[in-house]
């Protein structure tokens, strides 16, 4: 594992329950609803890398069933704590524990990006693996790093890599996803200089 991908599981597992409490209230309510709208009610959807488990209430809120994990202890711990009854456990999501095609949705919310940049297209196929039909949600801050230095409060410094529209758009259609749109999207926190992309993506013939 990359040293600086390292240290940022290592900080999110020091800081796992005050990120969790500070994340609250700014989850990605409206892309949760337009992922259930297109999952439909019931689906078995993954969320790949869950931290303290932000999403899986939202996602469960809207009619979905979650299996979630992250490689955080200490996040999987507090998530075991809030939702004890949750399918929730430690993983690679580069070697996820699941049979191909298995999901009904892959939500991936801020869930790669503290790859290297020359990990992401075998991390876009893992997911893809398992993703038997429905949408797949994908979030990345804007830019061009690589594993670059970037604050996340209240963590402090991690390491994350940024991506532009057109290579987060050219990664999902390379996987075999349909009607591939990628949004430019404000900071939760309202800083200037940080904007985020948001991809969505269709696997599955129209209509199934």
């Amino acid at each position: 594992m990359d040293a600086r991908t390292r240290h940022s599981i290592d900080a999110y597992d020091a800081a796992a329950r005050a990120y969790h409490d500070h994340w609250w209230d700014r989850r990605p309510l409206d892309a949760v609803r337009r992922f259930a709208r297109s999952a439909g009610r019931g689906a078995i959807v993954l969320d790949v890398a869950s931290g303290p488990a932000l999403d899986v209430r939202g996602l469960r809120d809207v009619g979905l069933s979650v299996v979630a994990g992250d490689r955080s202890m200490e996040a999987m711990r507090l998530g075991l704590h809030l939702f004890p009854k949750r399918p929730l456990a430690v993983w690679d999501l580069r070697a996820l524990p699941f049979a191909d095609d298995t999901f009904g949705g892959i939500w991936a919310h801020a869930a790669l990006q503290h790859l290297p940049r020359g990990e992401l297209r075998r991390a876009f196929g893992e997911l893809r693996r398992v993703h038997a039909r429905g949408p797949i949600f994908v979030t990345f801050r804007e830019g061009d790093g690589d594993l670059e230095r970037v604050d996340d409060p209240p963590v402090g410094e991690v390491y994350a890599t940024t991506l532009r529209e057109a290579e987060l758009k050219a990664l999902l259609i390379d996987q075999g996803y349909r009607d591939v749109e990628v949004e430019r999207r404000p900071d939760p926190l309202e800083r200037r200089e940080v904007a985020w992309l948001h991809g969505w993506g269709l696997f599955g013939a129209p209509g199934t």
